[in-house]
């Protein structure tokens, strides 16, 4: 009976004070000269290892660097005129849509995927310039943002955590809504559609940008299950992200941007009104 009433009196406290939050972040705090100390010999192995590089290999190499260079090169040329005739189009439009990134490579420290939150740990923090609220990108599509920042280290909240949600559109339809973590890996769920909403299975989810806190056009997801239960208000659908953590080491973090109030494709197509109760805001 006393060892049930101490872990009452302790949970209690805990939900009122969130104590275990602030062992962990103290924890956290206190482990990372240590991941410092761990990392450095490894950082000085791969400087070795760099300048004991065959000659032979990096003349290869570097003959492959100036032909994709070239490749790239033509390429420009390409996009340059694109740039050009884009910036017309918003001209005429009155469009004022242009997005200028920074962004800042972080490494994968720790990934954490239990059913009541999805987190990750990547190895750069405050000193580097990170804030909470970046958007975290990987190859295929949006990850999540940034949670916590620590000194050198930072935490990222997952999109499929389930107390995030991101305010996203359907790229084919237009139709705007919010996409919420469903605390299971690599999947969102759509609670918040109207029942003759156009979604269908294979839509591309996009980020509207409403909120400011993602810029719009990011692709997030695909929708792989659209329910039209009879008798119920909402229609459901389910999405995978497209975003892999799996295997990857890697990640982008947008450190900085600026967007206009539309696109172009926005313009032409003006977007379907939110559903009465549905909150746009963002974590």
């Amino acid at each position: 009976m006393f060892y049930i009433m101490l872990s009452m009196v302790l949970m209690t406290l805990d939900y009122r004070g969130q104590w275990v939050d602030r062992v962990r972040d103290w924890s956290t705090l206190a482990v990372e000269p240590l991941w410092l100390v761990v990392e450095a010999p490894a950082r000085l192995a791969a400087a070795v290892s760099r300048r004991w590089t065959d000659r032979t290999k990096l003349l290869i190499e570097r003959d492959a660097l100036e032909l994709d260079l070239s490749e790239s090169r033509a390429r420009l040329l390409v996009f340059d005129e694109i740039k050009r005739e884009n910036e017309r189009l918003r001209g005429l439009l009155g469009a004022s849509a242009t997005i200028d990134r920074d962004f800042q490579a972080v490494e994968l420290r720790q990934l954490d995927l239990n059913p009541y939150s999805h987190r990750l740990l990547i190895n750069r923090g405050a000193s580097q310039g990170l804030r909470v609220g970046q958007p975290v990108l990987e190859s295929n599509g949006l990850v999540g943002q940034v949670d916590k920042v620590y000194t050198h280290s930072a935490s990222v909240i997952l999109l499929s955590d389930p107390d995030h949600a991101l305010p996203v559109k359907i790229e084919r339809s237009r139709l705007r809504t919010i996409a919420y973590g469903s605390g299971r890996s690599g999947e969102l769920r759509l609670d918040d559609l109207p029942m003759n909403a156009d979604i269908q299975i294979g839509d591309v989810l996009i980020s509207s940008g409403l909120g400011g806190r993602f810029q719009p056009g990011l692709p997030v997801a695909d929708v792989v299950e659209v329910t039209r239960a009879p008798g119920e208000a909402f229609a459901r659908a389910r999405a995978e992200l497209r975003a892999r953590l799996q295997g990857a080491r890697h990640l982008l973090v947008v450190t900085e941007f600026s967007a206009g109030d539309a696109d172009v494709t926005d313009v032409l197509q003006p977007d379907n009104e939110l559903p009465p109760s549905t909150d746009v805001s963002e974590p």
